[in-house]
């Protein structure tokens, strides 16, 4: 007499449970409530992080394509979240000229370069004219807040004045020079706002460069 277990396991791999298997795994089966599901995650992201319009799209791409490889699928999960963009932006949950501009004012005071936050925001899919109003935004002259981003950046690294310890023989010396200033060159800084802050004699010559300016 066979035993139970092999009954249930005949029972398992049947047409039925073979039909039910091939529908979960089939790429073209659509998630119910896709656009509620994306809605829903698009509101938890925002919730927790700031983010420009083409930056909440890629992530909720993201998520679609951790659950679908079909073609027709994704295409479809596009137009929904195309629709979840829209109406987010409609209710002011997403607007891309505030987000860059916060973010702007962020990593400035981060030590970022204007020519940094420029290219970043650029990756995060804000528009050109969007970018330069954030730029705008920051206020002050030009030169004196990419001199303070420039100095909070040697702050950060620990360069020029901020330095723990200073070479004593003249090569090491100009092979750390060098170094920094290539790494303020790395950061989008030019080569005459390195050498301000480089050259300083100390953190307080600085910020009493940053006073007058």
């Amino acid at each position: 007499m066979p035993s139970s277990s092999s009954g249930d396991s005949s029972a398992s791999s049947g047409p039925a449970a073979r039909k039910e298997a091939e529908a979960r795994s089939s790429p073209s089966a659509s998630p119910p409530n896709l656009a509620a599901s994306l809605h829903e995650a698009a509101l938890d992201y925002l919730a927790r992080y700031a983010a420009s319009s083409a930056r909440l799209r890629r992530v909720l791409e993201r998520r679609v394509r951790r659950r679908r490889t079909d073609r027709d699928g994704l295409e479809a999960a596009r137009g929904i979240i195309g629709d979840i963009v829209a109406k987010l932006t409609a209710q002011g949950f997403l607007e891309d000229g505030r987000y860059a501009a916060a973010r702007a004012e962020s990593l400035s005071r981060q030590g970022r370069s204007r020519r940094w936050i420029e290219a970043r925001l650029a990756a995060d899919g804000i528009a050109p004219d969007l970018i330069r109003g954030a730029l705008e935004a920051l206020g002050g002259n030009h030169g004196d807040r990419e001199l303070e981003a420039a100095i909070a950046f040697a702050k950060r690294r620990r360069l020029g004045p901020y330095r723990r310890t200073r070479p004593r023989s003249p090569g090491a010396l100009q092979a750390l020079a060098d170094k920094e200033r290539a790494a303020f060159a790395r950061a989008g800084f030019d080569r005459r706002t390195a050498q301000t802050v480089l050259g300083a004699a100390s953190p307080d010559a600085l910020a009493a460069l940053l006073a007058t300016g």
